[in-house]
């Protein structure tokens, strides 16, 4: 933060927003973003409240849950009202965990490591197991309505529509260790966005973000049971059919515009998803998994809990200059539905500058 704060004074010109935009890089302007975001949580939203990450285990678990995304966007202007991007993502996950040194402790970690259960001990994240890709995205962009090019100085009111297509390049969580922590759905999804801002008296900027995604099946390795029981045995691990459910998000960014120079204002973001669906992949994997516990069990049973709403509120500002823009956002999760989900708080920076290809 120290070093980022001088950059953000050097800056010059409108206030620029800290998130997605209606605007488009110019033709033949390429449009390079680097937008770390930390993402982090130690309690969870569960339909019994606001609890502790793993508060249903048998001793208490003292467990910090990190999440850090480092992108890297790139977008090409074709025209000045459309243009192409590709995001890489490099994910960063950490979880910091320990068991109170007593018998619940002792007793809970004999558990685990016992060949019934066969989960790996709970401990800080191996450095082998924190960095991986995340979900690449790529995407078209098409500004509607408001001036052509990047900064939307022609008029009051801008709109852009964004067709995304994430590919399946991030890493699951792994069924055989509960603080595990995924890097991506490694799986494809389809999004459709709808960006619109508007501009009032020159100085408030309202800025309203519309998202939903077809989310498109895939595989995945799960241990067989009821979503709120973490301790399933090893004999209940299967390879299953997934559909995860498909979701919508709508985010609303007014930003007041103090000076030349300086521009802030609140965030409100609100994110639901559908509940996923899991099936057996064929009659056999059915047949060998009731095989292995002694009785019929329904791959359905992992549907439940796998929906969820969530509103963050949070604050944001930015600045704007001739050739470089820079701002940052604080977002905190409010509220939880569905099954556990995390109460998290969320960092995000942005750098960005552009240059002229052709």
């Amino acid at each position: 933060m120290r070093a980022f704060v001088p950059l953000l004074l050097v800056s010059s010109g409108l206030a620029a927003q800290a998130v997605e935009r209606a605007d488009v890089s110019r033709a033949g302007q390429l449009r390079i973003t680097f937008d770390p975001t930390i993402t982090t949580w130690d309690r969870e939203f569960t339909p019994a409240g606001r609890l502790p990450i793993g508060a249903s285990l048998p001793a208490t678990l003292f467990v910090h849950a990190e999440r850090r995304v480092t992108p890297v966007t790139a977008e090409l202007g074709l025209t000045d009202r459309v243009s192409l991007r590709l995001f890489l993502p490099l994910v960063r996950v950490m979880a910091r965990a320990r068991l109170p040194k007593d018998s619940a402790g002792a007793a809970l970690d004999s558990l685990l490591a016992d060949t019934t259960y066969a989960f790996a001990p709970v401990t800080n994240t191996r450095y082998a197991l924190r960095y991986f890709p995340g979900d690449v995205e790529i995407a078209a962009k098409l500004r509607l309505a408001g001036g052509s090019g990047g900064e939307g100085r022609s008029g009051t009111y801008a709109a852009a529509l964004a067709a995304v297509l994430r590919l399946p390049t991030g890493h699951l969580d792994s069924p055989n260790d509960l603080l595990d922590l995924p890097t991506g759905d490694h799986q494809t999804d389809l999004e459709g966005r709808l960006t619109q801002e508007l501009t009032v008296a020159g100085h408030l900027w309202l800025n309203l973000s519309i998202r939903a995604a077809r989310q498109r099946p895939g595989t995945r390795a799960r241990r067989v049971g009821p979503e709120n029981v973490l301790l399933l045995r090893r004999a209940t691990l299967a390879t299953l059919a997934w559909d995860p459910g498909d979701y919508a998000a709508v985010d609303f960014a007014p930003m007041l515009r103090l000076d030349r120079f300086f521009a802030a204002g609140p965030t409100v973001s609100y994110f639901t998803k559908q509940r996923d669906r899991y099936t057996f992949r064929s009659p056999q994997d059915s047949i060998a998994l009731a095989g292995r516990l002694g009785t019929p069990q329904s791959a359905s049973v992992l549907d439940a809990g796998t929906s969820e709403r969530r509103l963050r509120f949070g604050w944001a500002m930015s600045y704007l200059g001739p050739d470089l823009e820079a701002g940052m956002s604080v977002e905190q999760t409010v509220s939880g539905l569905g099954g556990r989900v995390p109460a998290t708080t969320v960092f995000r920076l942005v750098l960005r500058t552009w240059r002229k290809v052709f």
